[in-house]
């Protein structure tokens, strides 16, 4: 089971207003659509911000998705890693984490990112996008806390798992925002 994850999706948290503005993230991820040397090797740009507490904007690849999605918990930075994880379930999240800090600090240094947005330090969201490998069960959940934990340097007992009935398996992580 370990050795198939290749999708965790990893949300880092903003603040934003009730409505955002999300067109300047249509003018980064244009831009970097046309970069041909992403290791993401971006394919497709798709605008979803009309749809309220839905993906927001995102860039997809043959690698990773990254998007500003206003889901619930609430705005944020998603990276979904679909592909080129290796080794344990501890190195699978060192690696999706390591995606998704580069990718957030790509897109906090670009021009256009709207200033209304801020980074609610150490708020994040871990999902496993592989319900039947990895359901929302107790089982599960003593497999990937240890490994998720361990991969961010903190007490299995400090991530709170979602209790979503039928849902992913999903965690809040709170940390002091060195992540």
């Amino acid at each position: 089971m370990p050795r198939s994850l290749q999708r965790i999706d990893v949300k880092l948290l903003l603040d934003a207003p009730p409505q955002p503005d999300l067109d300047p993230f249509l003018l980064i991820f244009h831009r970097w659509r046309q970069r041909s040397d992403h290791p993401s090797d971006w394919v497709d740009l798709a605008d979803y911000a009309h749809m309220p507490s839905g993906p927001g904007i995102l860039i997809a690849g043959k690698r990773d998705t990254f998007s500003v999605n206003l889901n619930p918990p609430g705005p944020g930075l998603l990276t979904s890693v679909r592909s080129g994880l290796e080794g344990s379930l501890e190195d699978r999240f060192r690696e999706a984490f390591r995606r998704a800090r580069g990718l957030n600090a790509a897109v906090l240094a670009e021009a256009e990112f709207p200033s209304e947005f801020q980074v609610r330090k150490g708020a994040w969201e871990v999902f496993l996008n592989d319900r039947l490998g990895f359901p929302n069960t107790d089982a599960s959940d003593r497999i990937v806390r240890p490994a998720l934990a361990a991969a961010l340097g903190t007490e299995p007992d400090s991530l709170e798992r979602h209790r979503i009935r039928h849902g992913r398996l999903g965690y809040s992580v709170r940390t002091d925002g060195s992540l």
